[in-house]
Protein backbone atom coordinates (compact mmCIF):
# COMPACT_ATOMS: atom_id res chain seq x y z
CA UNK A 1 0.00 0.00 0.00
CA UNK A 2 0.98 3.64 -0.43
CA UNK A 3 0.40 6.84 0.60
CA UNK A 4 -1.99 8.08 1.24
CA UNK A 5 -3.68 5.14 2.27
CA UNK A 6 -0.22 4.53 4.52
CA UNK A 7 2.15 7.83 5.71
CA UNK A 8 4.35 8.39 3.40
CA UNK A 9 7.64 10.10 3.19
CA UNK A 10 9.96 12.09 0.50
CA UNK A 11 12.83 9.89 0.90
CA UNK A 12 13.88 7.12 2.94
CA UNK A 13 16.06 7.14 6.37
CA UNK A 14 14.00 8.12 9.63
CA UNK A 15 10.91 9.05 7.72
CA UNK A 16 10.27 5.89 6.08
CA UNK A 17 10.92 4.26 9.45
CA UNK A 18 8.58 6.86 11.36
CA UNK A 19 6.05 6.45 8.75
CA UNK A 20 5.54 3.07 9.52
CA UNK A 21 6.17 2.73 12.97
CA UNK A 22 2.77 5.14 13.20
CA UNK A 23 0.67 3.14 10.29
CA UNK A 24 -1.78 1.70 12.54
CA UNK A 25 -2.33 5.01 14.78
CA UNK A 26 -2.37 6.70 11.76
CA UNK A 27 -5.00 4.42 10.89
CA UNK A 28 -6.93 4.64 13.73
CA UNK A 29 -6.96 8.33 13.53
CA UNK A 30 -8.34 8.67 10.04
CA UNK A 31 -10.92 6.30 11.30
CA UNK A 32 -11.63 8.81 14.16
CA UNK A 33 -11.29 12.10 11.62
CA UNK A 34 -13.92 10.56 9.22
CA UNK A 35 -16.34 10.08 11.73
CA UNK A 36 -15.91 12.99 13.57
CA UNK A 37 -17.08 14.41 10.19
CA UNK A 38 -19.43 12.24 8.90
CA UNK A 39 -22.50 14.32 10.58
CA UNK A 40 -21.84 17.19 8.21
CA UNK A 41 -19.49 19.71 10.45
CA UNK A 42 -17.03 21.79 9.02
CA UNK A 43 -14.15 22.15 10.94
CA UNK A 44 -10.01 23.15 11.02
CA UNK A 45 -7.29 20.17 11.20
CA UNK A 46 -6.66 22.07 14.32
CA UNK A 47 -9.88 21.91 15.59
CA UNK A 48 -10.54 18.21 14.61
CA UNK A 49 -7.09 17.86 16.70
CA UNK A 50 -8.83 19.54 19.90
CA UNK A 51 -12.38 17.80 19.29
CA UNK A 52 -9.80 14.01 19.25
CA UNK A 53 -7.84 15.20 22.39
CA UNK A 54 -5.07 14.70 19.86
CA UNK A 55 -2.02 17.18 18.56
CA UNK A 56 -2.70 19.05 15.44
CA UNK A 57 0.99 17.57 14.81
CA UNK A 58 -0.95 14.24 15.13
CA UNK A 59 -4.03 15.28 13.14
CA UNK A 60 -2.56 17.51 10.35
CA UNK A 61 -1.20 14.45 8.44
CA UNK A 62 -3.93 12.46 8.87
CA UNK A 63 -6.12 15.16 6.95
CA UNK A 64 -4.09 15.97 4.10
CA UNK A 65 -4.31 11.92 3.48
CA UNK A 66 -8.33 11.97 4.04
CA UNK A 67 -8.01 15.20 1.78
CA UNK A 68 -5.85 13.27 -0.87
CA UNK A 69 -8.09 10.18 -0.92
CA UNK A 70 -11.17 11.81 -1.41
CA UNK A 71 -12.58 11.04 1.63
CA UNK A 72 -12.39 14.56 2.80
CA UNK A 73 -12.74 17.83 0.73
CA UNK A 74 -11.22 20.93 1.62
CA UNK A 75 -13.76 23.70 1.58
CA UNK A 76 -13.18 27.33 0.27
CA UNK A 77 -14.04 28.66 3.49
CA UNK A 78 -11.44 29.50 6.12
CA UNK A 79 -10.96 30.13 9.81
CA UNK A 80 -7.83 31.15 11.65
CA UNK A 81 -6.02 28.71 13.58
CA UNK A 82 -4.02 28.53 17.35
CA UNK A 83 -1.17 30.82 15.06
CA UNK A 84 -3.48 32.42 13.71
CA UNK A 85 -2.86 31.65 10.02
CA UNK A 86 -5.84 30.89 7.93
CA UNK A 87 -6.88 27.50 7.66
CA UNK A 88 -9.52 25.75 5.57
CA UNK A 89 -12.81 24.01 6.81
CA UNK A 90 -12.80 20.54 5.92
CA UNK A 91 -16.35 18.48 5.17
CA UNK A 92 -16.81 14.54 4.87
CA UNK A 93 -17.27 14.10 1.00
CA UNK A 94 -20.81 12.32 1.44
CA UNK A 95 -21.92 15.83 3.45
CA UNK A 96 -22.85 18.74 1.46
CA UNK A 97 -24.84 20.51 3.67
CA UNK A 98 -23.46 22.01 6.33
CA UNK A 99 -24.34 21.18 10.20
CA UNK A 100 -23.59 23.07 12.89
CA UNK A 101 -21.51 21.79 16.01
CA UNK A 102 -23.42 21.44 18.90
CA UNK A 103 -23.64 24.59 21.50
CA UNK A 104 -20.17 23.83 24.18
CA UNK A 105 -21.63 23.04 27.50
CA UNK A 106 -20.82 25.45 30.31
CA UNK A 107 -18.26 24.71 32.80
CA UNK A 108 -19.00 24.10 35.73
CA UNK A 109 -18.47 26.43 38.13
CA UNK A 110 -15.32 26.79 40.41
CA UNK A 111 -14.12 24.80 37.77
CA UNK A 112 -10.49 25.72 36.36
CA UNK A 113 -12.06 25.07 33.18
CA UNK A 114 -14.44 28.05 33.26
CA UNK A 115 -15.03 29.88 29.78
CA UNK A 116 -13.37 26.47 27.82
CA UNK A 117 -15.13 24.42 25.41
CA UNK A 118 -15.81 20.89 26.98
CA UNK A 119 -13.89 18.41 25.38
CA UNK A 120 -15.33 15.49 23.62
CA UNK A 121 -14.91 12.25 25.19
CA UNK A 122 -11.94 10.61 24.06
CA UNK A 123 -12.11 8.23 20.79
CA UNK A 124 -10.57 5.13 22.01
CA UNK A 125 -10.09 3.36 25.98
CA UNK A 126 -6.62 4.11 25.78
CA UNK A 127 -6.93 7.34 24.85
CA UNK A 128 -8.80 7.72 28.15
CA UNK A 129 -5.71 6.07 30.06
CA UNK A 130 -3.11 8.36 28.23
CA UNK A 131 -4.85 11.71 28.34
CA UNK A 132 -8.17 11.42 30.67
Amino acid sequence: MTYPTTPGSKGGGASRDAGTKIAGRAKMLRAAIENLLLPGYRLTADEIADRLRETPFAIRPRCTELVKAGVLIKTRECRPNASGMSAHLLRHKDRETEVALPAPEPAKSGSRETGRIKRAPAVHADQNALFG
